[in-house]
């Protein structure tokens, strides 16, 4: 590959960590909100003050699981984000695109157990897709990986959509994972934490060079 993979840093939950992530040159950031069961999960205000506190051409990405569009409306309405990715069955069900104009919106596929690629045909691929690990009762955020080689049909499948590979990515895997999928953009979160919600820098430097140093 000669061509830049970008990078998304998810599970933000602190200033620091933003500056810190920022500082490294990441292309998003992801925020969880309203997902109560997440250690990374955030309130709407904290997450007005997050995002409100990312840079010029960086993007900010809400990552919900709404309960209704009206819950999803809100959301948006409030915090502001420039991307929102959003989990559940309100993505099949909806027309984000006439709901949300000028929001750009990531569609997730959860590949696992039982999962059929015909599926991916059946939802409204927006603006992108982000192909996570799929485990009973988890959206995403899984920390665990997937057959990559079933990911890189998927990319074929839906380009010139650009696509995101995302689950259990870490400074160790993921030049192996971008060889083999050649993705958009890679997304992770707990491959690069000291602790649930809490980002290392160590790991986030080192995921940035094998990044780029994949491509």
């Amino acid at each position: 590959m000669n061509r830049r993979v970008r990078i998304k840093v998810c599970g933000i939950t602190s200033l620091a960590d933003l500056d810190m992530v920022v500082g490294l040159g990441v292309d998003a950031v992801g925020f969880v909100v309203n997902v109560p069961d997440s250690p990374r999960n955030l309130s709407i205000e904290r997450a007005v003050e997050l995002v409100g506190a990312t840079p010029l051409f960086v993007d900010s990405v809400v990552v919900t699981v709404p309960r209704s569009i009206e819950d999803l409306r809100n959301i948006v309405d409030v915090v502001k984000p420039d991307v929102i990715q959003v989990y559940g069955p309100i993505i099949s069900e909806a027309d984000l695109k006439e709901l949300f104009p000028g929001i750009r919106i990531i569609t997730p596929v959860s590949v696992g157990e039982g999962f059929s690629v015909d599926s991916v045909n059946d939802l409204p691929l927006y603006d992108g897709v982000l192909v996570d690990t799929y485990l009973p009762g988890r959206y995403g955020g899984t920390g665990r990986t997937h057959d990559w080689r079933l990911t890189r049909y998927i990319r074929d499948l839906v380009y010139p959509k650009p696509l995101i590979l995302a689950g259990g990515l870490s400074p160790e895997n993921v030049g192996e994972a971008i060889r083999i999928v050649e993705p958009y953009g890679v997304d992770v979160s707990s491959g690069v934490e000291s602790r649930p919600g809490v980002k290392d820098p160590d790991k986030v430097y080192r995921f940035i060079v094998a990044v780029e140093e994949a491509v």
